[in-house]
């Protein structure tokens, strides 16, 4: 009798046992189904797995099989080559169009073709996978955009294959920067009823800008670019650095929660003469002008005009009186001995103060070489005396490149940290959500 009544008990925990293991499995399962929210951190997948997003909503125009048209720039960056023969081979088909200057050579390649030899000539190919599959992502929807319309209407073509759009072919295509096109194969960013204007540049000073650095720039056009600080997720960090006292206590200390700290470009400075100021405005004012009809304004009586302008004689002074989101600047005013001129714009005013062939502190300790323009936007300018009178400028900055969409040195470290890159667009694109082209 005993032993029946302890065995009916041990029947009877077994039962109890079971049922609950059935309430335990079913909401496991379903905490590891979750999918990260933005800003949650990613468990890093183990080498022989891939971590990939499959987007629900799709884009029709241009499909998946499309083929861009890229013109050709040659060595002098002009559109007309002398020959018809190239230094380096291309996917796709060449079109040869003979003018009275020289040839225009456009190369019509399959989108995704097109990527594997953008991906590796904008983001180094030993980057981690994530941010290369960030890239990838951007690389495609800048693409996209940008094949709604010719940029060379008479050749067809959609872009060049500079800095001006993407730089295309400078480097051979690479099994990583491959697989990182593949992984993503198809996806761009949308934002409400179509892709976004994807920028990206290569280090961030711990903040970003919005598309008003540029003269045809509208932020209202471009919500989901916007100034920010390029810190930790996890930080609140974020303050206004318009005005010129904030932005200068910004960028002459080092913040310990910003994501690039420890990037070479994090921080920099240099001296610039007022003769190399002179200089440069006698080399680009003319030139700037012709281009931007609001970029280089000079002083008539009480406010300011367009003229051509090649020289406002020697430098007296200079500064910034204005700065965009993010603390990018955006009017710098040079007071000559024959005029006055207010630059508007953040190349503009990088091409004013570059200093090339000088020198180029970095946050590492090391030294670059400085060119025609200065790393970017992101600045304040000391005033440098000899024997009593004004010489030059000491310049402190930070960041390389214009700050305005994803920083690809930030992107780095994010997917250094386990962070996938579908979570690193989120962080550096307001609002945006992946699609699929059809």
């Amino acid at each position: 009798m005993y032993k029946r009544r302890l065995k009916q008990k041990a029947m009877l925990l077994v039962v109890l046992l079971g049922f609950l293991i059935l309430l335990i499995v079913p909401e496991t399962r379903r905490e590891q189904e979750e999918v990260p929210q933005e800003g949650e951190l990613l468990e890093i997948p183990k080498e022989d797995e891939e971590y990939t997003v499959t987007p629900e909503e799709t884009w029709e125009m241009p499909q998946a099989d499309a083929k861009i048209r890229v013109l050709i720039l040659a060595e002098d960056g002009g559109i007309f080559h002398e020959e018809k023969e190239l230094n380096r081979e291309y996917p796709g088909e060449l079109v040869y169009y003979e003018e009275e200057d020289g040839w225009v050579i456009v190369n019509e390649v399959p989108l995704e073709e097109y990527l594997c030899r953008v991906v590796p000539s904008e983001m180094p190919s030993t980057y981690a996978k994530e941010a290369l599959k960030a890239q990838a992502v951007c690389a495609r929807t800048y693409a996209v955009w940008q094949m709604r319309e010719y940029a060379y209407p008479e050749y067809e073509a959609h872009v060049n294959d500079s800095v001006s759009y993407q730089v295309y072919n400078h480097i051979e295509s690479q099994e990583s920067t491959n697989q990182a096109v593949e992984a993503t194969k198809g996806q761009i960013m949308l934002y409400g009823d179509g892709p976004v204007k994807a920028y990206y540049f290569s280090s961030s000073c711990g903040s970003t800008t919005d598309e008003n650095i540029w003269e045809k720039g509208d932020r209202d056009q471009t919500p989901y670019i916007k100034g920010r600080r390029v810190s930790d997720p996890a930080s609140e960090s974020d303050s206004d650095l318009t005005g010129e006292e904030e932005f200068s206590e910004f960028i002459r200390k080092k913040h310990g929660d910003d994501l690039e700290i420890s990037e070479p470009w994090y921080r920099w400075n240099c001296y610039v003469p007022l003769e190399q100021i002179e200089q440069n405005v006698n080399t680009w004012a003319g030139v700037r002008a012709q281009h931007s009809k609001d970029g280089v304004l000079r002083q008539e009586d009480e406010g300011y005009i367009w003229q051509e302008t090649d020289s406002i004689g020697n430098i007296q002074e200079a500064k910034i009186i204005t700065r965009n989101t993010g603390g990018a600047a955006h009017e710098l005013l040079l007071i000559g001995s024959g005029g006055v001129l207010k630059i508007k714009y953040e190349y503009n005013i990088r091409l004013m103060l570059g200093i090339p062939g000088g020198e180029i502190h970095k946050n590492d300790g090391s030294m670059g070489e400085g060119g025609s323009l200065l790393p970017s936007g992101y600045f304040v300018m000391e005033a440098v005396e000899e024997e009593g009178k004004l010489a030059g400028y000491q310049i402190y900055g930070g960041g390389l490149g214009h700050g305005a969409g994803m920083s690809q040195n930030g992107a780095r470290i994010l997917a250094e940290r386990g962070y996938g890159y579908d979570q690193i667009l989120q962080y550096f694109y307001h609002e945006i959500r992946l699609a699929r082209l059809e």
